[in-house]
């Protein structure tokens, strides 16, 4: 394949998932309320003290735990919806553009492969009462995308999930997806073609950061364009994962995009909306990442920009 003539060290591609878009869509005693409240306040306060946030971050933990009746029945902003903007706000203010990856159905927590069924992993939103966020963002610059639930299994799952945003979204011709949990399967990439998608982010892990199989730029599988992904807040941060310290998390990061430096490679990150603010507190170092790619004189784009760049180079 023809390689982009790049001059830039490398390539910043931003990307989000859109696991949870409403903290009040939850039930009070559900499995998810819950969590918030442990991790706002008693995790965030070990947290304080092994100096990972700062004293106000704890203390704005607590003012939205106080606000939660406030925020259930809407009298106050939800977090997990305010977060979206935030995006928008600080990727505004650097000139920057991601794509978003939403959740095409509510309730469904779809399978692990044929015949298991996943658990744990449906939306509480229906993306067809955000219409007109999906239709803001794509109008200011933005990039809409599935993120998906069974399209790994079928042909014909992928197909309902092209869809719901297709229908949404009607004069959008080209559509990518990065699957939900980055659940893959040998026939993936197939169903996406044969489905109508235009390109898939899923290729990468939930537990190594850097390159996978040393791959530095998109390629195309299955005449699908793939767009690896390098860089997730989850990996690094989330206890369940690496589970490393801001800093710590920093040096890793530092570490891939030299190595991106080096190579002139593409570098895709995924930062989910919900973890900008209360309680993961992650948005100053997707921040620093963005500041640390423009100093490296890098350019910062979407999924669509990068695959319609990379068709241009193969002509």
């Amino acid at each position: 394949m023809k390689e982009l003539p790049f001059k830039e060290n490398y390539t910043l591609v931003l990307t989000h998932d859109v696991d949870h878009i409403s903290l009040k869509s939850y039930p009070v005693f559900s499995k998810s309320t819950l969590s918030f409240f442990k991790r706002a306040l008693l995790n965030n306060l070990v947290r304080m003290i092994k100096s990972d946030i700062k004293l106000r971050q704890y203390l704005d933990s607590i003012r939205w735990c106080l606000s939660y009746p406030f925020i259930k029945v809407g009298l106050i902003d939800d977090p997990w919806e305010k977060a979206i903007y935030d995006i928008i706000t600080l990727e505004n203010k650097y000139g920057a553009r991601s794509t978003f990856f939403f959740i095409p159905f509510k309730d469904k927590p779809g399978h692990v492969k044929v015949g298991i069924p996943a658990k744990g992993r449906e939306a509480k939103y229906d993306v067809r009462d955000y219409k007109s966020l999906l239709c803001e963002l794509e109008s200011k610059g933005w990039e809409v995308g599935v993120h998906g639930i069974d399209a790994h299994i079928s042909e014909n799952d992928a197909k309902e999930e092209l869809h719901v945003i297709k229908t949404l979204l009607p004069n959008k011709d080209k559509i990518g997806l990065r699957m939900h949990w980055l659940y893959q399967s040998e026939n993936l990439w197939k169903n996406l073609k044969e489905a109508g998608f235009y390109y898939d982010a899923t290729f990468g892990s939930n537990d190594e950061a850097g390159f996978p199989d040393g791959k530095y730029q998109p390629f195309k599988q299955d005449d699908l364009w793939v767009i690896p992904l390098n860089i997730q807040d989850g990996t690094l941060l989330a206890d369940w994962h690496k589970g490393l310290s801001l800093k710590d998390a920093w040096i890793e990061i530092e570490k891939i995009l030299t190595v991106a430096k080096q190579e002139k490679a593409i570098v895709t990150v995924l930062w989910h909306t919900n973890v900008f603010g209360v309680y993961n507190y992650w948005g100053k170092l997707y921040e620093k990442i963005l500041q640390k790619a423009i100093f490296d004189n890098a350019r910062i784009m979407k999924c669509i920009d990068v695959i319609n760049e990379m068709e241009k180079g193969m002509t």
